[in-house]
């Protein structure tokens, strides 16, 4: 997709953008080779070109920071299909919605080797190391929660990864509220059991695990783990969506290798959430 892209040039839009399409150049290769552009940028077509080979580098050099950084905030989730094999999909628990008066829990990473989950008080620090494996982030609502409350913690560790937040993407798909709501819309679900659990739970979760109760932990780390377990085939979604709206020949993406969460929870432990929300404790 990237490659076919034109939209993170300057004076480019989507108008621009699909003249170019409809002037039969398809990719950055016909751009460079093209003896005419359409009239709007034709006379900035050496300025452009050179852009254009700047971008070739910038891919080959696997350089997502630097189109997270051309692109449009509306086109970011174009990274998706060239970026997605080095992606991290991430979640975070909190004990709050400040994180100057509350701490992670837990940072969940769902990536093309399964799950990892960097939870408080144990590894939470090996975080910034495994960071420097992927090329782009992949979060639902991570740019107003999870990305400013990590680099609250850590300090400025993303500024050489790009990130796409599906809220948005899924949001101009045809997707809305919030992320459980958009997995029974899209048709991708979780274990019924966990699927009652809120972020409220996990705040209790996780109080209930430091007063002793391993089960409690056992079921925060698999609830964190099925939020994580979704976006995968909600970014695939929400891109053949928005890449089918171009007029151009973007190939739709096949579904990835979905992981199976085998991770333990202890559904008495759930129970007594529920039965804690009527007020029957």
């Amino acid at each position: 997709m990237l490659k076919q892209s034109f939209i993170h040039l300057p004076k480019v839009g989507k108008v621009t953008e699909r003249q170019i399409w409809d002037a039969g150049i398809g990719s950055w290769e016909a751009f460079l080779g093209a003896e005419k552009l359409p009239a709007r940028i034709n006379g900035n077509r050496r300025y452009l070109r050179s852009l254009v080979e700047q971008s070739t580098d910038r891919y080959d050099a696997r350089d997502s920071a630097y189109f997270d950084s051309v692109l449009p905030s509306r086109e970011r989730w174009r990274l998706y299909a060239d970026f997605r094999h080095r992606a991290a999909f991430v979640d975070i628990e909190t004990t709050g919605l400040s994180p100057e008066r509350s701490i992670i829990t837990l940072i969940g990473v769902l990536d093309a080797d399964g799950y990892t989950a960097y939870v408080h008080g144990e590894n939470l620090a090996d975080f910034r190391e495994a960071l420097e494996r992927y090329d782009l982030l992949v979060t639902f609502n991570g740019a107003a929660f999870d990305l400013p409350y990590i680099e609250h913690y850590f300090g400025s560790i993303f500024r050489g990864i790009a990130h796409i937040d599906l809220r948005f993407p899924l949001k101009r798909a045809g997707f809305s509220g919030g992320l459980k709501s958009i997995e029974r819309q899209a048709k991708v679900g979780r274990p019924s059991d966990l699927s009652a659990l809120s972020g409220y739970d996990a705040v209790l979760l996780w109080r209930m695990w430091q007063q002793g109760s391993e089960a409690a932990r056992d079921t925060l780390v698999r609830y964190n783990a099925e939020d994580v377990a979704s976006l995968p085939a909600l970014a695939e979604i929400a891109y053949n969506r928005l890449a089918g709206r171009l007029y151009a020949d973007v190939r739709s993406l096949s579904a990835s290798h979905r992981h199976e969460i085998d991770l333990p929870y202890d559904i008495d432990v759930i129970e007594h959430l529920k039965a804690a929300k009527v007020g029957v404790l």
